[in-house]
């Protein structure tokens, strides 16, 4: 018996990285689960993994900062499933530069998949929970290390997640009396796709500390890495990186508590770090 059974969860974001990890995690702990993300042959395999576990699962291929997918991915797992439980808000893009060179585009993009996405996750969410029986839910907005600091080329970012964390507080006493619980989880720098929009540069810097040559490994800006090279870091040089699974531990810890414990929020960060400068 997992900890979860007869929950239901959704995780925008669910075809890779914290994303994927979450939904499998949950699912070996029982529950059935919805994913949202943009690649459809990603989003079968981590469904076929979660069935794989004994658990449901139904994907939609989506955008989250179209509101009525959002909406559509909440009302799939109701219809499928009956019920919401755990909403992990984890979509999420980041753009570095400075605001001097800054590209509205890819700041619109940020403020949309970040901040608003959220949002609509959240409305979403406590729609459906205020029907539960018995009633309550919770709510997991995954943000960053980024919205405790702010760097030189990531003010953008570190601000829309400035705006989760800070939603998040509100948001945790708006639904104090619906039962619904509200968890932040901000992740340091963790080695996932989510870290393809770097710079060409930053990304050649990273991969040179880490003794590999960005050319011979297939490190471009806009790609996935590979997950070879990804496996391989994370066991050669281990604390440099966080990986996925690490912050699918933090999230599950958090949903695992009994309703008299309320994890407000998780600060998780690699125990050694890299400089991601040029």
């Amino acid at each position: 018996m997992g900890g979860l059974d007869s929950k239901v969860v959704v995780v925008t974001g669910g075809s890779s990285g914290i994303g994927r990890a979450t939904a499998i995690a949950l699912a070996a702990e029982g529950a059935s689960v919805a994913i949202g993300g943009r690649k459809a042959e990603a989003l079968e395999e981590v469904a076929a993994e979660i069935k794989a576990h004994g658990s449901g699962c139904v994907f939609r291929v989506m955008d989250v900062r179209d509101e009525a997918q959002v909406v559509a991915l909440v009302d799939a797992a109701v219809d499928e499933f009956g019920r919401l439980d755990i909403m992990v808000n984890n979509a999420g893009v980041s753009y570095q530069g400075p605001i001097a060179d800054g590209n509205v585009e890819q700041w619109r993009e940020m403020l949309e998949t970040n901040v608003l996405a959220l949002l609509v996750g959240c409305r979403e969410a406590i729609r459906v929970m205020k029907s539960n029986d018995p009633q309550g839910g919770h709510i997991v907005n995954i943000s960053s290390n980024a919205a405790r600091q702010t760097g030189a080329t990531g003010q953008v970012y570190s601000a829309t997640k400035h705006a989760v964390n800070a939603i998040s507080d509100g948001l945790r006493q708006e639904v104090h009396d619906l039962g619904i619980r509200v968890t932040v989880v901000m992740p340091g720098a963790t080695l996932t796709n989510f870290g393809r929009t770097l710079p060409q540069e930053v990304l050649n810097s990273a991969a040179r500390a880490l003794g590999m040559d960005p050319e011979d490994e297939g490190i471009r800006q806009g790609e996935y890495l590979p997950q070879e090279g990804v496996d391989r870091v994370l066991r050669e040089r281990p604390g440099t990186f966080l990986a996925a699974d690490d912050l699918a531990r933090a999230v599950a810890y958090a949903v695992l508590q009994p309703a008299s414990v309320h994890v407000d929020e998780i600060l998780v960060r690699p125990s050694v770090g890299i400089s991601l400068g040029g």
